[in-house]
């Protein structure tokens, strides 16, 4: 099968190398071969450079697989009802891809002298790039509502793969986006620059949504209850959404047990006693967020206080800690979980600037009365207007 789709695929280059039309080559390919990976005509290049292949035609053959990739990505049809969590991924996935399609063509024919650089397509390059901008949601809603319900099932692999491209993907959108100006001048200027992020933007994410769309939402589908997604949908809509989302309809299993946890049974302490109710309130007014992980490294808790610096969602109670972190900052947190069960570090602090602001976080190891280790409490607060603090203010001064 892999031979007769390579010599579809020399059979094209000599089509093209022939002079045929540009459009009957592209449907012989659709019909033959369909959707391609742009890596699989890659993989064949250095054996047909070799054989007296040019390097135009060989691009000219890329240039037409990927296009019919992105296509195929576009029209995939939702593999779940509308409503569903699955159905606005996959619509999102069609938009995100028909937005950085165009964004591609409109600076690949500006920055070539193709098209005029006049202000209604620079208007649109700015329109675009927002969008691209806007679509952050989509991923954190992946990685904090979709994934840690699918690993619940223990498939982990395929999630862990699919969030390290999303910071692939997070890489090229900023890249974009610095090289963005409302100064037009500046923006003509910068489109040269912006041609390569924006052809890599388009190759990764015609790739990664495949992987999604064919691969890991049909596995999900699958393994997720109907309870366990209206969990998901309830996640998705604490997160939030794009300008462009289609939201998910919500069932009312969640909310419903979410009112059967809540216990009116006092919880008493050595200092005292409070309701469940009251607790879990005062938890979620504190000016900072808060996460407890237990000392099998898995996450137990957190505070829902209404402007959480990082996301969370319900979806990650009894996620390994691990899976809750990128790979280029794992070893670190693997390394601070290691020394609070040896005893060797009782806590650690970092701090960072995030969207204009300061955040300082802070990790304690949590030990009972005999010393032995609980867990791990993640303390992280917004400093920005504490740094800024002088002199004294005395009460309703």
């Amino acid at each position: 099968m892999a031979s007769n789709r390579k010599n579809v695929l020399r059979k094209l280059i000599e089509r093209i190398d022939a002079g045929e039309d540009y459009t009957e080559i592209k449907g012989y390919f659709q019909k033959n071969l369909g959707p391609v990976n742009p890596l699989e005509v890659d993989y064949h290049k250095e054996e047909w450079m070799k054989d007296g292949i040019s390097e135009e035609n060989f691009e000219v053959l890329k240039r037409i697989s990927l296009e019919v990739f992105r296509e195929s990505i576009q029209n995939e049809k939702p593999i779940a009802p509308k409503g569903h969590p699955l159905y606005t991924l996959m619509a999102e996935h069609a938009l995100i891809m028909e937005y950085v399609n165009e964004l591609q063509r409109l600076v690949a024919s500006i920055s070539s002298g193709e098209r005029e650089a006049t202000s209604e397509f620079l208007d649109r390059i700015r329109q675009l790039i927002g969008y691209l901008e806007d679509s952050q949601t989509h991923y954190l809603r992946e990685e904090n509502a979709l994934f840690p319900m699918i690993e619940k099932h223990g498939l982990t692999g395929p999630t862990a793969a699919m969030w390290s491209e999303h910071q692939d993907i997070h890489v090229l959108e900023k890249e974009i986006s610095e090289l963005n100006s409302q100064t037009d001048s500046k923006l003509i200027k910068f489109l040269g620059k912006m041609s390569e992020p924006t052809m890599d933007l388009v190759n990764l994410l015609a790739s990664h949504f495949n992987k999604e769309n064919t691969i890991l939402f049909p596995a999900s589908l699958r393994l997720l209850k109907e309870v366990e997604w209206d969990a998901v949908a309830q996640d998705f809509d604490d997160i939030g959404y794009s300008s462009y989302a289609i939201k998910p309809a919500r069932g009312a299993a969640t909310v419903e047990e979410k009112q059967a946890s809540v216990s009116t049974n006092d919880v008493v302490f050595g200092s005292g006693r409070l309701s469940i109710s009251i607790l879990e309130a005062m938890f979620n007014h504190l000016p900072i967020d808060i996460t407890f992980v237990d000392a099998h490294d898995r996450v137990q808790f957190f505070s829902e206080s209404p402007d959480r610096i990082f996301v969370r969602s319900r979806a990650v109670i009894g996620r390994s800690v691990q899976l809750c972190h990128p790979k280029k900052s794992l070893h670190v947190v693997e390394k601070i979980l290691q020394d609070f069960r040896e005893g060797t570090r009782n806590s650690a602090e970092f701090w960072i600037d995030l969207k204009g602001k300061k955040i300082h976080i802070r990790y304690f190891a949590v030990r009972d009365s005999n010393s032995e280790y609980l867990g791990c409490l993640e303390v992280s607060q917004d400093i920005t207007e504490i740094l800024k603090i002088t002199g004294e203010k005395r009460l309703l001064d």
